[in-house]
């Protein structure tokens, strides 16, 4: 087996991975209350990570999640989350993340008001392209991350000398402060490793980084991202 580092902003471990976090999840009490406030009535969700739902339920602001006409995620794990606060009927497209989720939207001919809460760095088109296609949007951000001023140097050194077969990338923001500690630019400045991601889209901008093509498991979840790119080379 191979033997992995992940590259989280925030979260718990995987089994099969040493887990390496760079970044701290930090509320942002107007995009959260902005949340809280939002009319749901008539109207759809869009929730794309699961620190979303975290960050909401801890500041009690899930309470009206359940109570949109329709809830798009982006993925099995924010399905998860959306399940635990009382979300039963939420939509994955596929493919994850989200090109799915606008693909979903166009396939139902939806249209009318929208709110997407969202972390600091998310990508802003997808937003653009609602709002293009006509969509009263409401994105607040209702968290930030914001990286940590230093990473496990344990963890590091052994990534530099070598002792690690793959790397389970699970942002690209975590990737970026990754290099940064480093001091590396790109993948020739790092030693040989097997990438992987959780979805297509973090793929493609990882290609067009000068990456290889990564790794991508069939389900957008960490768990069966870690287990596939654990595999031995010849599996």
């Amino acid at each position: 087996m191979r033997r992995v580092l992940l590259l989280r902003p925030g979260g718990e471990p995987i089994p099969g991975a040493d887990l390496l976090v760079t970044h701290r999840i930090v509320p942002a009490p107007f995009g959260i209350a902005a949340t809280r406030t939002f009319d749901h009535a008539g109207a759809i969700l869009v929730v794309s990570s699961r620190a979303t739902v975290d960050v909401l339920a801890a500041a009690g602001a899930a309470g009206t999640l359940p109570s949109f006409r329709l809830v798009l995620t982006a993925g099995a794990g924010t399905a998860t989350a959306l399940e635990s606060v009382g979300v039963g009927s939420c939509v994955t497209p596929v493919p994850p993340g989200a090109v799915g989720i606008l693909a979903e939207l166009s396939r139902r001919g939806e249209s009318g008001r929208l709110l997407w809460p969202r972390g600091s760095d998310a990508d802003d088109a997808p937003v653009d392209e609602l709002l293009a296609r006509g969509f009263d949007v409401t994105a607040p951000v209702v968290y930030l991350k914001e990286p940590l001023p230093a990473l496990d140097e344990n963890l590091l050194r052994a990534f530099r000398a070598g002792e690690y077969d793959a790397l389970a990338i699970g942002s690209l923001a975590a990737l970026d402060v990754f290099l940064d500690a480093l001091g590396a630019e790109g993948p020739a400045d790092l030693p040989p490793v097997r990438f992987g991601v959780v979805g297509p889209e973090s793929a493609r901008l990882l290609v067009e980084r000068g990456f290889p093509a990564p790794v991508v498991p069939k389900r957008p979840l960490l768990t069966d991202l870690i287990a596939l790119i654990a595999l031995p080379k010849e599996a």
